[in-house]
């Protein structure tokens, strides 16, 4: 049951709140009125008690019986000036608790001492509104005298005299909120509570519905109970049982709030059964000791600080759960609290002898957010319950299918990885035809140099090696790239670049390839391009561009290919650059879209054949389609050729240059003289990359670890060593960032390094891109290793 009152939320807590501050508004305006300007209200008399002395008190005003006497038979005198002419008066008794008889100028209005053996006025006969006939009021000083007769104590309020149009809206206010919204809420409460109690008579292990609903029942039995106009008892039992009945409805309340916390308090609520058990005998005992009133009064006041303890385990349960019903209780109950003891206060201060008891609306918030919470739990676990039901009853119907989909789901997952195989075996079927193809190449060159005498001859073979090379750096650089964007190793730095330069260096770069292959290559960009640039990674665009105007320009045989850049704006909420590739080349079927995007596939050259590409450009580009975000198409036809397009933001911010690549370039300047170390615990890498920078002139200091560079170095290895080219993977578990740092160590922390790394895996790609190191991947370009060394010259002669 817990768990569905925590998951309840009130549907209506709202309307419950804002009835309850607006009865709590009015009672309390209801016991603040204002006198209207032509009324007035008497609040002194002279009381004249056979046996005593007269004397001039103040309203109200309680007399008690004293020893002797058998009844009390006060008599009230007062006067008020009603002016001139008074017309249309009326009379107006807020609390008037003693059968009475009342005068105006010797004119009897109301006189109930005529019925002896009729009990004292209750629930609606306290008021006394009466009308005053014009011809009973005399200009100036009119008399007013109310006599009154009770067994025990009686009690007369301030009178009230004036125009009856100004005085039926205070008697009319006061009857609502002391009579008829007691019992309006009452109701309300009954029906909640009884709502409740019937649901735990269906589900009787749910105890905290029953101690709801039985609090909640007698609460608003009590309320009518005090509001009747007969009492059902004569006194004192009414008294007495009354009172009583304030704790048969706070015990049960309070355990609810207590067991809602989940509070383990077993022998306060025994106590609590135990004092409504012996409760009536104390009770009656004091009657019959004469102190009845101040033993009704402790036991109300006890009751109150039991509400007390149950606000504070209310409060509890909301800490516990911080929601907004949660609040709702706590202010709920708070209020609980503060209406009793506000009640208890009035009857003990014997201030007015009438007043509206604001316990009967503390119910109002209390009741309803709870009843709400509890019937919202036990309706949801009755849904529940037929969802669990359905659901059983789903899961049986829906159990051969089930089974047919999970062997439906084991056979595409058996083929999935079939196919993974198959790709795996085509791509390194693929990668080894196209690596042994070169070093066969490569061999058979050498093979044919070592025989070869002629100078002529030689410089042919050599050049025909130094193909054979560059198509086996080709296929590595595409490799590598492939790793290096599956290994996060590639991070876009985008910004605003301009397209047209971009898109004409492109196109001077094809020209001559175009030309041999009597291709028409053109160019076509928007005029807008010289206002809106592209936002994007200038670089890995221009590396995605290369590779489809390569593509276009290698397959297509006969005549020309386009490249399109166009402002794209129309139904989009931010333009953007569509740049395209056209060919009339022989197409692409297209249930090889998909396909033409995989490594070393390519259409048409099942045979390898390295002079139609190696099939990994297109793979390249999806992949960094993808790392940069940007739509990448493909519309083709069979025999009509191709298109790609791939989609850039167009941004208004001004392009932003970067300074080149150093590793891209040529180089620049002189080595000569340049310290080196080389670390590489390859002795043929080693001794190849030494006898190449020996030839460019540097001073070179090799070895297979850091140490022992430096101890070829000398004594002074910072004077002899100006740069260090380190592989990244040494023996014996060390790497080359270890050995960087034993060179700086002595070198100093300027010394300029690069790691060369053989990795292709996406891990040791992170490790190497992670170090911070510049590095280059292996096989080396000559061009570019002399490039960055050159730099290196460069920042050790500033």
């Amino acid at each position: 049951m817990d768990g569905n009152l925590e998951g309840a939320k009130p549907r209506w807590w709202c309307a419950a709140v804002c009835i309850f501050a607006s009865l709590g508004l009015g009672s309390a305006l209801a016991a603040r009125d204002a006198a209207p300007p032509s009324v007035q209200i008497v609040a002194k008399a002279v009381r004249t008690l056979p046996g005593r002395l007269e004397a001039t008190v103040t309203l109200p005003e309680f007399v008690a019986i004293a020893a002797g006497e058998s009844a009390l038979r006060p008599v009230y005198e007062m006067q008020v000036d009603l002016g001139p002419a008074p017309r249309a008066a009326a009379l107006y008794v807020p609390g008037l608790l003693n059968r009475a008889r009342v005068q105006v100028n010797g004119h009897t209005v109301v006189d109930a001492l005529r019925e002896p053996d009729r009990s004292g006025p209750r629930g609606a006969d306290r008021l006394l509104f009466a009308t005053v006939p014009d011809e009973w009021l005399q200009p100036g000083i009119n008399r007013i005298e109310i006599a009154l007769e009770a067994r025990r104590r009686t009690s007369l309020s301030k009178v009230w005299i004036g125009p009856e149009s100004q005085l039926r809206p205070l008697y009319d206010r006061k009857l609502w909120w002391q009579v008829h919204a007691p019992v309006v809420s009452a109701a309300i409460i009954f029906a909640l509570s009884g709502t409740v109690l019937l649901l735990w008579l269906r589900r009787r292990e749910e105890t905290l519905y029953g101690f709801f609903g039985v609090g909640g029942v007698v609460w608003s039995l009590h309320s009518v109970w005090g509001v009747l106009s007969d009492p059902l008892l004569p006194y004192p039992h009414f008294a007495i049982w009354w009172n009583l009945g304030f704790g048969f409805f706070v015990a049960p309340i309070v355990v609810f709030c207590i067991r809602l916390a989940h509070w383990r308090l077993p022998y306060f609520e025994r106590s609590l059964w135990v004092a409504l058990a012996l409760g009536p005998a104390v009770v009656y005992a004091a009657n019959a000791a004469n102190v009845l009133d101040s033993t009704l009064m402790l036991w109300r006041l006890g009751w109150v600080g039991v509400v007390a303890i149950g606000a504070m385990a209310v409060g509890y349960f909301a800490w516990q759960r911080r929601g907004l019903h949660a609040v709702l209780l706590v202010v709920a109950a708070a209020t609980a609290f503060a209406f009793g003891l506000s009640d208890w206060l009035t009857s003990a201060g014997q201030g007015d002898n009438n007043p509206v008891l604001l316990t009967y609306f503390s119910g109002l918030a209390f009741f309803p957010l709870v009843a709400s919470m509890l019937i919202d739990g036990f309706v949801h676990a009755a849904r529940d319950l037929e969802r669990l039901n359905a659901d059983l009853e789903r899961r049986v119907a829906a159990k051969s299918v089930e089974l047919r989909a999970a062997l439906e789901s084991m056979r595409i997952a058996k083929e999935t990885a079939e196919g993974a195989d198959r790709a795996k075996s085509s791509f390194l079927a693929a990668a080894s035809h196209d690596l042994r193809q070169p070093m066969n190449a490569l061999g058979l060159y050498m093979a044919a140099l070592r025989a070869e005498r002629d100078t002529a001859a030689r410089d042919d073979l050599i050049e025909r090696m130094e193909a054979s090379m560059l198509a086996l750096d080709s296929l590595f650089d595409a490799l590598l790239d492939i790793s290096r964007i599956d290994a996060g190793a590639i991070e876009p730095q985008p910004r605003a670049f301009a397209l047209e330069p971009m898109l004409r260096r492109l196109c001077d770069e094809f020209a001559s390839q175009a030309a041999d292959h009597a291709l028409r290559l053109a160019l076509r960009i928007d005029a807008r391009s010289r206002e809106l640039n592209a936002l994007s990674d200038p670089l890995l665009v221009e590396r995605i561009v290369r590779n489809l105007l390569g593509n276009a320009v290698k397959y297509t045989r006969s005549g020309g290919v386009l490249l399109a850049c166009r402002l794209r704006s129309a139904d989009t909420p931010q333009p953007f650059w569509r740049i395209e590739v056209w060919d009339s080349g022989p197409g692409i079927p297209e249930a090889e879209f998909e396909r033409v995007f995989e490594e070393f596939y390519q259409l048409g050259n099942r045979e390898r054949n390295r002079a139609a590409g190696l099939g990994l450009g297109l793979s390249i580009v999806r992949r960094l389609a993808r790392l940069l975000g940007h739509p990448l198409a493909l519309h083709s036809r069979t025999g009509r050729g191709s298109r790609f397009r791939i989609d850039l933001p167009a941004t208004e911010a001004p392009a932003i240059e970067l300074a080149a690549d150093p590793d891209a370039g040529e180089s620049v300047g002189s080595i000569a003289r340049l310290g080196v170390a080389v670390i590489d615990d390859d002795p043929a890498v080693r001794d190849s990359m030494t006898e190449l920078l020996t030839r460019w002139g540097c001073d070179v200091v090799a070895g297979s670890t850091g140490e022992e560079v430096l101890a070829q170095a000398g004594e002074y290895p910072a004077r002899r060593l100006h740069a260090a080219l380190v592989d990244f993977q040494l023996s014996d578990g060390r790497n080359g960032i270890d050995a960087i740092r034993t060179l700086r160590g002595a070198c100093g922390e300027g010394l300029p390094a690069l790691l060369l790394s053989g990795a292709s895996s996406a891990a040791r790609l992170a490790e190497v891109r992670a170090s911070g190191h510049a590095w280059l991947s292996k096989p080396v370009r000559a061009a570019r290793l002399h490039g960055w060394l050159a730099q290196a010259a460069g920042r050790n002669d500033a």
